[in-house]
This record gives C-alpha cells, structure tokens and sequence, in this order.
C-alpha cells in the first residue's frame, strides 16, 4: 500500500499576477521562552505547506503579510522549541504573546532487541521513501542528514524516524529550499517467505508507507528562472494537488482525469460525493478503489484503508485535504514525495 500524505508538507511567494485586487492581511506578535521569559530572535513564523513566512527580529517580534485566500495553518517554530499551530482568521490578527516551551530531550529508550542494519541501510530506505525513488535524478537532497535518528526494529517490522530539528532539503529540480518539520515516518516491512540475503538472513519487502509533518519553502535563487517554472507546471498536472483541487471544484473531466472502477470507465462523481462547504469541499468516496487516468498517461487509484467500504475527507481552497489517514495513493500519485512537492500557494 502506498502512503497515505497527511500534510503538503510551506514561505511565501507569490508566481503570479492579477488585474484583480485581493485584500491583504498582517498579522503581528511577540515570541519568548517560556522558562527565562527572553524574547527569541531569528524563530520561523510559516503558513504550512505554502512560500508565505518570516522571521522575528531581536526583541521576539513579527509581522507577516498574506493574502485574503491563505487558508493554511500558522506554524511557529524555532530550534530547541516545541513547535506550535494555530488557526488564523481572515483579518488583522494579533496573536499578542506566544510562548514556546523548550523541547524535552527524550531519554535514549531501552529496546530489547538489536536494529540488525546499518545506519546507511537505513538512510538509503528514509531517501527513497521521504524524498522518492527519483530524488538522484531530480537533483533533491537533506543537507542535515546527521539530525535524522533512524531505528529497526525486527519484531514490528518497522522502520521509523525522528528528528532533532528541521530537515534542511534542497531541491534544484524544482528550485526551492524547504525547511521540513518531519512528524511521522513509518515505513513497515513484510518478511519474504522465498527470498535471503548474502547472509542468508530473511529479505524484508515494503509494504506501507505514511509520513507527515510541515513545511516552509523558500526560492533557491533570489529570481525564479525559466527552467524552474517549465518545470513546475510539469510537475503539477496530474499531481495529488492538481487533482484535489479539480475534484473540489468538479472540474475532473475538463482537466483531462478520467475514472475507473473495476477497469470499467464511470461518470466522474459517481463514487465521489462533493458537497460545498463555505469556501470547503467535503468529499465522501463511496467505494474501496478507485482508478485515475491524467492525460492517457499517469494511472493512479485511491484506495480506501482500514477495511472500510467510504470514506470522507474535506479539501481547502489550496487543495489540501485532511484528515488524510483514511485513504492512500498508488500508481503514479502515490509515487510522488518531497521531491516532486510544490507549495500549496503555487498556481500555473
């Protein structure tokens, strides 16, 4: 089963130019520690998953600047911090004094078994799975590999991850940096019956995948070249997001999707219930599995997890969905990871 993507993984910065005015908001606060009640210079305040943030200055104080339709959630975060989210509302907000706990180093946990692999073994799994199978071709890589704390474990079959602070990740494919704030990484395992390595100990074979956290992008160079757009556009048809936003606004068939059930083509919405909430789709998938056909080319399905015959979910005006834990993605859609991601705020 492919990962299910629980958040796009976030700066600012605007692509495009409109005749239309669309109102500006700001909004203002203080950050200080919440033990010596110092101000924190230099913390990262980011709408999550879009190029919109900024940092506060030497006495702990921000202002950031959006725009009417940022619908993601405000993270503030600074190294060493607890990380907090919050909710802000279309207008001038001030969020007066925020306070971040320090962030308690947890104790190094007592396993009873031994991880059998090397941190390299593990390290190449958390690149492919985090980053994708075409992360070397697409020029995307953790700068910070060293604050990555990976563990096996035989008896779970588990690979899991955390971090001690923010992964640093440049990507010269797509041209961004991104400041990534991993919160899950579970990749299980299944033993394979047939198959031993040189040592003749038993082959494990991936099985599921799901990972989440935030993330703030910045531009690679200080002006977007041609190359790094062509390439964007490229990367966004027939992506997750591409296809969220056209399912919210039902707009699947005009952007070339076609879809499958039980390899017979349906009627669009026939096992996708849309239903307009405010400036929100909720969507209900009324079936197991669904396939998706983009442009004749990409083949991908969703599949609905845990047994259950639907499912519902809610789509933003950005194209984020959550909750994202009660279906996954295969084929092609399923296939994309950080670097093919783009920020929610990017629009063709």
């Amino acid at each position: 089963m492919i990962p299910t993507i629980k958040h796009h993984t976030c700066l600012l910065f605007f692509l495009w130019f409109s005749s239309t005015a669309i109102a500006q908001y700001s909004i203002t606060g203080k950050i200080i520690d919440a033990e010596t009640q110092e101000p924190i210079y230099g913390a990262s305040i980011y709408f999550d998953g879009t190029t919109i943030g900024t940092i506060s200055n030497q006495q702990g104080n921000f202002k950031l600047t959006y725009e009417q339709n940022t619908k993601a959630l405000l993270v503030v975060s600074s190294m060493g911090y607890e990380a907090q989210q919050f909710q802000i509302p279309t207008k001038e907000t001030h969020l007066k004094t925020i306070v971040l706990k320090p962030s308690i180093e947890s104790l190094d946990e007592v396993f009873l078994e031994t991880d059998p692999w090397s941190r390299e073994k593990k390290l190449r799994y958390f690149r492919e799975w985090f980053l994708g199978s075409d992360y070397q071709e697409k020029k995307c890589k953790i700068l910070n590999e060293e604050v990555i704390q990976l563990r096996f474990s035989p008896t779970t079959q588990k690979l899991t991850a955390s971090i001690s602070e923010s992964l640093i990740i440049e990507n010269k494919y797509l041209g961004y940096n991104i400041n990534y704030q991993l919160k899950d990484f579970d990749l299980s395992f299944s033993k394979s019956k047939m198959l031993k390595d040189k040592n003749d100990q038993p082959v494990y074979l991936p099985q599921m995948f799901y990972y989440s956290g935030t993330s703030f992008f910045q531009e690679l160079k200080g002006k977007t070249k041609k190359r790094f757009k062509k390439r964007r556009a490229e990367t966004y048809l027939g992506s997750v997001t591409h296809f969220m936003r056209c399912l919210a606004k039902k707009e699947l068939r005009e952007n070339d999707y076609r879809i499958f059930h039980k390899r017979f083509e349906t009627p669009p919405y026939k096992f996708f219930e849309v239903e307009q909430i405010n400036k929100a789709a909720k969507i209900t998938i009324k079936t197991p599995k669904i396939s998706i056909l983009y442009n004749n080319k990409q083949q991908s399905f969703i599949q609905i997890i845990n047994d259950q015959i639907s499912t519902t979910f809610y789509i933003d005006e950005l194209g984020n969905f959550y909750p994202a834990t009660g279906f996954s993605f295969g084929g092609d859609m399923g296939k994309q990871r950080v670097a093919n991601l783009l920020p929610l705020d990017y629009k063709p």
